[in-house]
């Protein structure tokens, strides 16, 4: 792999995303969305081990499929901005039990909403080379002003040069906004457009919330 994500010191890791934004596509809509895959990770303590989830439901009707999920120990430090590296390899070593050809990923985290334009979901989306999408539960980097109360309001999020990185999309009625911004291979509306289909009474995009659960019951109970 020309951009590995195992055994990367901080320094490469960086010079990595800088080389990663630019090849960025963040344009467009995939020809095709049946399968939409949503992808969390959950974390236990001494010694620190990650259990991934990465959960499909079938696009626009949001049927669930199937949830594949790995574990793993957790060898990378955390690094705000490098969380892909910290991540990465356990999501990647997941996606080999999986079956299905997945259209579009909802990741956790960042798209190029991120300090070097290159958040886990584009990263992780360039290195699949498949249309993905970074859905932030909290604020990392960006300007913007507070989106209406009711679900579908939106605003942009604007990096420190004026250019529209992503939106601040309210998904549910009186609840926070989530973040959200093109990882690879679709635009910025079209991520906001995909993320409000695939979120229906709660705040986070169905595939997420159910990665979410499932990675949380993984690590509690150690059922998959």
């Amino acid at each position: 792999m020309k951009y590995p994500i195992k055994h990367i010191t901080p320094k490469t890791a960086i010079e990595q995303q800088v080389e990663i934004a630019r090849q960025l596509i963040t344009s467009g809509m995939p020809e095709k969305i049946e399968i939409v895959a949503g992808v969390d990770m959950a974390y236990s303590q001494k010694p620190l081990t990650g259990f991934s989830a990465i959960s499909l439901f079938t696009y626009p009707n949001l049927q669930y499929i199937k949830t594949y999920q790995e574990i793993d120990l957790i060898g990378y430090p955390y690094i705000p901005g490098l969380l892909s590296f910290r991540e990465g390899p356990l999501i990647m070593d997941t996606l080999e039990k999986v079956e299905e050809d997945i259209d579009l990923f909802l990741f956790d985290g960042q798209g190029i909403a991120h300090p070097r334009g290159v958040g886990i979901a584009s990263h992780l989306g360039f290195l699949l080379d498949k249309p993905s999408i970074g859905v932030g539960k909290t604020w990392l980097t960006g300007e913007y002003k507070e989106p209406g109360r009711q679900k579908g309001n939106k605003s942009d999020l604007l990096d420190a040069s004026g250019n529209l990185i992503g939106h601040v999309l309210r998904t549910r009625s009186e609840t926070n906004p989530v973040f959200v911004s093109p990882g690879h291979r679709i635009g910025i509306e079209e991520a906001s457009e995909i993320v409000l289909n695939c979120t229906t009474s709660y705040r986070i995009p169905e595939p997420l919330r159910r990665a979410d659960q499932k990675a949380e019951k993984y690590k509690n109970e150690g059922d998959i």
